[in-house]
């Protein structure tokens, strides 16, 4: 599993068509000028990936109405999620200022029961911020990730 917004395209006809959401509006923000791919094959339970990374869609607009400042966006939630689940490493610099490295924790260095409960937690986290049911939560999710 990724820790950034996964732009999952499948092979077609000797090309690569984007799968989902996300995929599709990064392609149809880029022009007709050429663009660096890099092809790596997929980790762990790529579903339960973009379930996970379509939620984070679906609540960022939606929480960031109720915040104040800017906007929240997929991969900002999501570095919130692993602050608050404790999926950060505290680096306490020489000034004293402490530093969270997100990276430290990687989806990638996780079990696969790992990341379920990881994706399972963040879902109903999610839920309870936006006062639905997870059910809901998971069906938009799922919606924008077909």
């Amino acid at each position: 599993m990724s820790d950034a917004a996964p732009l999952i395209f499948r092979r077609v006809l000797g090309g690569l068509r984007p799968v989902g959401a996300i995929a599709e509006a990064a392609l149809a923000a880029i022009d007709d000028g050429p663009v660096r791919v890099r092809i790596t094959r997929t980790a762990g339970n790529v579903k339960r990936n973009a379930l996970y990374w379509s939620c984070l869609a679906v609540a960022a607009p939606m929480l960031s109405e109720r915040i104040e400042g800017d906007a929240l966006d997929p991969e900002m939630l999501h570095k919130i999620l692993k602050d608050r689940r404790g999926l950060v490493r505290l680096v306490t610099l020489p000034s004293g200022d402490v530093f969270r490295d997100y990276e430290s924790t990687s989806f990638a260095k996780m079990t696969e029961d790992e990341r379920k409960a990881f994706v399972d937690w963040a879902l109903a986290t999610l839920s309870k911020w936006l006062g639905c049911d997870v059910t809901d939560l998971r069906r938009e999710g799922e919606a924008q990730a077909a």
